[in-house]
């Protein structure tokens, strides 16, 4: 099996973490001025879904020149791999904390957590969480944090609600309450819908950044702790406040516009608002609405939206250009298109349609090959690039001064050919029939893996055992749904389970013993399958969030920029990397210490090699 996650060393980790405990916090927020830096600022551009394959891929070559010359600057890594679970928020705090899933305590995106009350407003419609309520929650830090509009203003539903770019809408989604415009970032989050910590008997909202374990900072805390200006644009305008870190105050410039709004174009091919309101604040939501994620058409502008708030940055502006800012000495944009394009069920690459178990997939334009929604959705993400990397060579006080590294938070499986979709209920049922209770699963979290959390946590090394005699099974199809009544007659997609002392063996859980907030079970699913609500109305060929696959975690890795040497530039270093990695070479490259960041410490993370970034 790819070894791909470094083995956790039991007594380091409890050497660590008693390090942590005993370091005063005057340590941890040391204000450490940057030195003779070999960077004055460094700028990190994430693609999600570049996989390092797709780098290498003759046919794709002609449709990436602006990454080809970037990478002609400096170092590719074509051995770099991201975490597992191959999620956007590990992946992402990966290299922003210097450490993986099982020290930070975030493994996705959508999770669960013991020790923590549900939310005044749960986002699924579930009873509303106080002092007395019974500890356990689904915690959701997505768009379901903004404050949202209700679908139909006549019917509040806390299920059925719609969110504006800039997160902004009416409190807990209720037209009664007053509008609160957005300002994408934490202005956005509505704290009736975060989980709680009622601990002290006083419910209190969980933030995003404090939701993070360990006391984990990020290099964002690092580099304004140093007095240094820093700046962060990503998909969800409350959720990726976590990457404040520490105390939520680490970036100065946050604007992440909401992927999953209500959105038009204008007439100039602006992504703008489908929500507006009248004279009397009342929504009115154009017909025409859609979501970013619905189409290429609308990712595209909304990546570009991120790309000029980049490029107001880059010429002493903030994001959104209205006013003068220093420029960031961390800057960092994520790009989408890429990602929807190769999930679309007319995308991808070699797209030869499923009509068994994937029936919307409609095969590659052309019939074989790179699709035309993907090379369009590449060249248009390369030539964002481009643009970026043009400011930047065209700015004499960020030539040679800037670092650019170029990085995904995860790839997409399967890279050739089409998922297949299977119902996400088969394994939760069948661990149901298995224990004999409809209610045995607390949560599960599942796109091309299955991550579980059990009401028993003592039924952890039984279940396990049993869902690894389903694979005995013949692979279920997308017509099957799971039955808890009944015991299963296919195997619900899956290839291993990690628990207990093997999931800690891997680097997945952070002890051999159950906690609050690792999954109880981590399922490797067979090969392609992806798990959806209704596979008959699939809208997805590939997905991401998969343990050990390498189309989900080999991803791109690019550092480069004209102040790097030229005994490094257009080189390759072949040796197996992580993206935990690339939060030491930031810190270095700035001059600032990368042993600031607890996750550095407690896991002991290094440098990428081969830049000749050396701090004098």
């Amino acid at each position: 099996m790819f070894n791909l996650l470094s083995r956790f060393n039991l007594l380091q980790r409890k050497g660590a973490l008693s390090l942590i405990g005993g370091v005063s916090t005057s340590l941890l927020l040391f204000h450490q001025p940057a030195q003779a830096a070999p960077f004055k600022h460094v700028l990190i551009l994430s693609v999600d879904g570049l996989r390092s394959a797709d780098l290498q891929d003759p046919a794709l070559q002609s449709y990436i020149p602006n990454i080809n010359s970037l990478r002609a600057t400096g170092v590719t890594y074509p051995n770099a791999f991201t975490t597992s679970p191959s999620d956007s928020f590990p992946g992402t705090l990966s290299w922003l904390t210097g450490a993986g899933p099982a020290t930070t305590g975030v493994y996705y995106d959508d999770t669960y957590a013991r020790d923590l009350t549900a939310p005044i407003v749960p986002f699924n419609g579930d009873p509303s969480g106080n002092a007395s309520s019974p500890l356990g929650t689904e915690a959701t830090y997505f768009e379901a944090m903004d404050y949202s509009i209700p679908a139909d203003p006549t019917k509040p539903d806390p299920t059925n609600v719609l969110w504006r770019l800039d997160g902004g809408g009416y409190p807990g989604g209720d037209p009664t309450k007053p509008l609160v415009p957005g300002d994408y970032g934490k202005g956005s989050i509505d704290p009736n819908r975060l989980p709680q910590n009622c601990a002290s008997g006083t419910c209190k909202p969980v933030y995003p950044w404090q939701y993070l374990k360990h006391g984990i900072n990020t290099i964002f805390n690092v580099a304004h702790n140093a007095g240094l200006y820093t700046a962060f644009s990503d998909k969800h305008a409350g959720a990726y406040n976590i990457v404040q870190g520490r105390g939520g105050n680490s970036i100065d410039d946050y604007y992440s516009p909401e992927i999953n709004a209500s959105v038009v174009l204008d007439a100039s091919g602006k992504l703008v608002d489908a929500i507006t309101f009248d004279a009397n604040g009342k929504p009115v939501i154009d017909p025409n609405a859609v979501v970013p994620t619905d189409s290429t058409k609308y990712t595209k502008p909304y990546d570009d939206l991120k790309v000029q708030a980049i490029l107001n940055e880059i010429h002493g502006k903030n994001s959104l250009g209205t006013k003068k800012a220093p420029v960031p000495a961390i800057f960092e944009m994520n790009f989408q298109a890429v990602s929807v394009a190769q999930k679309a069920l007319n995308g991808g690459i070699d797209n030869a349609g499923n009509t068994a178990n994937n029936p919307k997939a409609t095969g590659a334009t052309p019939p074989a090959g790179p699709s035309n929604v993907l090379t369009d959705a590449l060249q248009h993400t390369d030539a964002s690039i481009g643009k970026i990397l043009t400011a930047i060579n065209q700015n004499p006080k960020l030539k040679g001064n800037t670092l650019v590294i170029l990085v995904a938070k995860h790839g997409q499986a399967p890279r050739l050919g089409v998922g297949t979709l299977l119902k996400d209920n088969l394994i939760p049922a069948a661990i149901a029939f298995y224990l004999q209770d409809k209610d045995a699963v607390k949560q599960a979290t599942q796109d091309n893996v299955s991550l579980i959390w059990l009401k028993d946590q003592s039924k952890i090394a039984a279940v396990s055992k049993y869902l690894r005699g389903l694979k005995a099974l013949p692979l279920c199809t997308s017509a099957v749904s799971g039955d808890p009544t009944v015991a299963p007659t296919c195997n619900p997609g899956v290839a291993n389970v990690y628990s207990g002392t093997r999931a800690y063996e891997l680097g997945l859980a952070p002890s051999p013993q159950p906690d609050n907030r690792t999954p109880d079970l981590f399922i490797r699913t067979a090969p392609g399958v992806i798990f959806v609500g209704n596979p008959l109305k699939g809208k997805k060929i590939a997905e991401h969030g998969a343990l050990f696959t390498p189309d989900s975690t080999n991803i791109a890795l690019v550092v480069g920029g004209s102040g790097l040497a030229s005994k490094v530039k257009n080189t390759t270093v072949t040796a197996q990397v992580k993206t935990t990695q690339v939060a030491v070479t930031i810190l270095e490259a700035l001059g600032l210490n990368p042993e600031l960041l607890t996750g550095v410490r407690i896991e002991g993370t290094t440098a990428l090699p081969g830049t000749g970034i050396h701090v004098k």
